[in-house]
């Protein structure tokens, strides 16, 4: 399951998206992740993990950041902090990339997504939108940045129907969309006239075909009141998406292998070691720790990689992971597969533990319990 943030225990001095009020009129079971006050889940984490597998879910992931750089020069400016080169994007698409330090550690992981010639918004995850501002600026990027989190809903829906579903409240067609590609498009007439027309990133809602949940699916960002419209409409829906929390996010991404920041990966951890290098750097382009990383890959290094259980048991973040009595690694996200009906985990371990079927043990509680290396996606 994923952390959940402590030392915040008043709900009153944690931020809150604006559905939150929503989310607990429908009966949602809340949590503190990252100081937001988030649903963890509507009904059962099961439930609404098979919603999205084989039919449509939603999730209010508005708790993560929207950062718009804007400028003659920003899209140069966010090229050389991205492992991706946005340079030579496209308008409209998408490109996963990690932001790094001068030593190549990953400061956090995000969609870029180019909206004009010269702009591009980012979504940071939970909390890190003001590490990435302050970065930005000590980088000399001041002069592009403006931080709409706090402006901004995001909603994900997610699985096989969301086309079908999020249709209904557009005459756009949403199959022009391809993965990975976004779309400005108006929704209804009640969604538009909610619309701030002082957001700065687009005068219609941006429609992205993407997701953390290994489904089709999109995400669409839009100003606050927007966004609060736009869920009711789509709660209002004769055949409505099922309302997911935090819980079945987490299950979905770990069973394809997603990044989860603060848990799969920090500052202490490069692209490299991560296993996302193919996914995440473009090596044509010049970026910050890009020689680090260089180096890095002549190394033997520990390595992310996926384990399944082969004996009963849950693993979890911290849990050791061993070959008999010698320690080789450690679990960083973990869960008991709605799918596969079986704990899977990901994790670092040394060299010589990384080719796929290789058993390990992962220590649950007292036991030392059997796993197999298993290259993600699970499912």
């Amino acid at each position: 399951m994923i952390k959940t943030f402590k030392g915040l225990s008043d709900t009153d001095t944690m931020k809150q998206t604006a559905l939150n009020k929503k989310h607990k009129e429908a009966g949602a079971r809340m949590t503190n992740f990252g100081g937001y006050e988030m649903p963890l889940k509507f009904s059962s984490i099961n439930k609404e993990h098979k919603a999205v597998r084989e039919a449509v879910g939603i999730f209010d992931v508005s708790h993560m950041g929207t950062i718009l750089l804007k400028g003659d020069s920003a899209i140069d400016f966010i090229s050389r902090h991205c492992t991706m080169d946005i340079k030579d994007s496209e308008v409209n698409q998408l490109k996963y990339s990690h932001i790094l330090d001068h030593d190549g550690g990953i400061i956090d992981d995000t969609i870029v997504t180019k909206v004009s010639e010269d702009a591009c918004f980012i979504v940071p995850n939970v909390g890190k939108n003001e590490e990435i501002s302050e970065w930005f600026k000590d980088e000399g990027g001041g002069e592009y940045i403006t931080d709409l989190s706090d402006k901004t809903v995001i909603l994900a829906i997610q699985g096989p129907d969301a086309e079908e579903t999020l249709q209904q409240v557009t005459e756009e067609d949403l199959s022009e969309i391809e993965f990975f590609q976004s779309k400005q498009i108006p929704m209804n007439e009640e969604v538009m006239d909610k619309f701030d027309s002082d957001w700065p990133v687009s005068d219609t809602p941006i429609v992205q075909r993407s997701g953390y949940t290994g489904e089709d699916g999109f995400e669409i960002a839009l100003p606050n009141k927007a966004g609060v419209v736009l869920w009711e409409q789509l709660m209002d829906l004769d055949e409505p998406p099922v309302r997911c929390g935090l819980g079945a996010r987490d299950t979905l991404r770990i069973e394809f292998g997603f990044l989860l920041a603060n848990n799969d990966f920090d500052r202490s951890r490069t692209t490299i070691e991560t296993g996302w290098e193919e996914q995440a750097i473009e090596w044509d382009h010049e970026f910050v720790g890009k020689e680090k990383l260089e180096e890095i890959k002549e190394e033997d290094n520990q390595m992310l990689k996926g384990f399944v259980m082969q004996e009963k048991g849950i693993p979890r973040h911290g849990y050791e992971i061993y070959d008999g009595d010698e320690k080789i690694g450690e679990v960083t996200s973990g869960t008991r597969s709605p799918s596969l009906k079986k704990g899977i985990a990901l994790g670092y371990v040394d060299p010589g533990y990384h080719e796929e079927g290789t058993e390990v043990q992962i220590k649950i509680r007292d036991d030392k319990r059997k796993a197999e290396v298993t290259n993600p996606p699970f499912v």
